[in-house]
């Protein structure tokens, strides 16, 4: 059954449910578990991707210098040590630009990023996913208009250790973000080795020694692109390609891909028959990711006509200072009414708890209760302040469902609610309904309903009798709900 969120009963009056959802969600992913998944993701534009990745069939490792952080497009200088009989040690600064020249000058990396998942029952599960990072699409995925290709990552390391030659060093894993590192802690370089093995091997043994903190260490500024390296060391001052065919899993396009680029690209892909293609969509800052029809959607088109002026009459500043004033005013009232509403809310809250008990002794049901204002018809719920209409104070109420197990074929909905209107009066609801699930839409059936105005001060009574009420209407209910189900009343 369709039912509404009542978040004020969850939040409380006055609350910025706004705000308090984006905590709640904040804090839900600050501390839901993350599981890293076996896939990589590379951004890139459309160009690089048709006639360079998939045309060749590999990916690219570009020189270290290259890099985006100053931590390593910058040299880097070891400690150099001496032994006594080797003279002084300022003679030998040059051995600082030579072992950078050959650091940064035969390392190549290749740049992914690590998926991961939250569990299902978070508001935004796919929030950390490998294809949904908005600044990789704007820096690297030319502004949205290219691609995420996706890789099965033991598969692309296999390909990069077979790549590496027997002068050569592969590493990879991910990398590890700091808010600072002035001096690496590695091991310095003996000027002594360096006479005898040659600077290049032995700036290659450097390398070896220290690789995590030479090669897996970035600034935290770098922290939202996840990062997974693929590091190659070898004589090579060129670019490196390592084989990507068996490795290459996936591609998704970005959410502004253009229609023109969609030939290249699924020619480009005949190769790749195993290959998936999804297609991202982008609502209310959220990245949506579904499977590739074969053509891009088209944007909605422009309203056709302008919106209708506003019904109140004055200037702009005259009806934003109405708003405000509406919405002050609504806020005032809210609050009063929460007082008045609190000693039948809690009656009412009760009352359900224990109609949720005895229903719960019903056989093949999971019962459950939640603050809905579903017993209240929708042609009286409450307007915006400053709408025309009926003024409602303040709205509250419980809703109790019963499911059949094991499927979710059949549902019985039972619900009350209070509505706070003016001059300390108050309208009650409840309801009793029933749904069940078909492929060509659902059949919902009204079985009861109740509805009366009072006094504030006649509402324990009425409360009282309502709830009464509620729980004969469940009862008499059961019978059609359990035919329904196939439940007799031997069972």
């Amino acid at each position: 059954m369709t039912t509404g969120d009542d978040f004020s009963s969850e939040w409380g009056a006055g609350v910025n449910l706004a705000s308090a959802f984006e905590t709640r969600t904040e804090h839900e992913m600050a501390t839901a578990p993350r599981t890293t998944t076996g896939h990589l993701f590379h951004y890139t534009n459309t160009a690089a991707a048709v006639t360079g990745i998939l045309a060749t069939g590999t990916l690219r490792l570009s020189p270290y210098k290259l890099t985006n952080d100053l931590w390593e497009s910058q040299p880097h200088y070891p400690v150099l040590t001496a032994h006594a009989d080797q003279g002084d040690l300022d003679d030998s600064f040059h051995l600082w630009d030579e072992i950078d020249r050959q650091l940064r000058l035969h390392t190549k990396v290749g740049c992914l990023t690590q998926d991961v998942t939250l569990p299902s029952s978070v508001f935004n599960p796919d929030a950390l996913r490998g294809w949904a990072h908005l600044s990789l699409w704007a820096h690297y995925g030319a502004g949205h208009t290219g691609v995420c290709l996706r890789f099965d990552r033991k598969k692309l390391v296999r390909s990069l250790l077979r790549h590496a030659g027997p002068a050569a060093f592969a590493f990879h894993g991910p990398v590890h973000y700091l808010s600072s590192q002035d001096t690496a802690p590695t091991r310095g370089i003996d000027v002594g080795q360096v006479a005898e093995f040659g600077a290049d091997a032995v700036a290659l043994a450097y390398a070896e020694a220290n690789k995590d903190l030479l090669f897996f260490r970035k600034h935290i500024d770098w922290d939202s692109e996840a990062e997974y390296r693929l590091i190659m060391l070898n004589q090579s001052t060129e670019f490196d390609y390592i084989d990507i065919r068996s490795a290459l899993t996936g591609v998704v396009l970005g959410s502004a891909f253009p229609q023109k680029d969609v030939p290249d690209l699924l020619e480009a892909l005949r190769p790749y028959p195993g290959v998936s293609v999804e297609h991202l969509r982008y609502l209310n800052r959220r990245l949506h990711c579904v499977p590739f029809e074969g053509f891009v959607p088209p944007s909605r088109p422009p309203a056709g006509q302008a919106w209708p002026g506003p019904r109140r009459e004055g200037s702009l500043a005259e009806r934003l200072l109405a708003l405000r004033g509406a919405e002050t005013e609504a806020t005032a009232r809210h609050q009063t009414a929460e007082v008045l509403i609190q000693a039948p809310l809690a009656q009412l809250e009760a009352g359900t708890a224990q109609l949720v008990s005895q229903i719960e002794q019903w056989p093949g049901t999971d019962v459950s209760r939640h603050s809905r204002i579903t017993a209240v018809p929708d042609h009286l719920r409450a307007r915006s302040p400053g709408v025309p209409g009926e003024v409602i104070h303040c709205e509250r109420g419980f809703l109790c469902v019963v499911e059949n197990l094991p499927l979710l074929s059949h549902t019985l909905a039972a619900s009350a609610a209070i509505q706070v209107l003016a001059n300390k009066r108050l309208r009650l609801h409840a309801v009793v309904d029933t749904e069940q699930w078909l492929p060509d839409g659902n059949k919902r059936e009204e079985h009861w309903r109740g509805q009366q105005e009072i006094d504030a001060a006649d509402a324990h009574a009425a409360v009282a009798s309502l709830l009464d009420e509620l729980a004969a209407a469940v009862q008499r209910t059961r019978t059609a709900f359990d035919d329904a189900r196939g439940i007799s009343p031997v069972q």
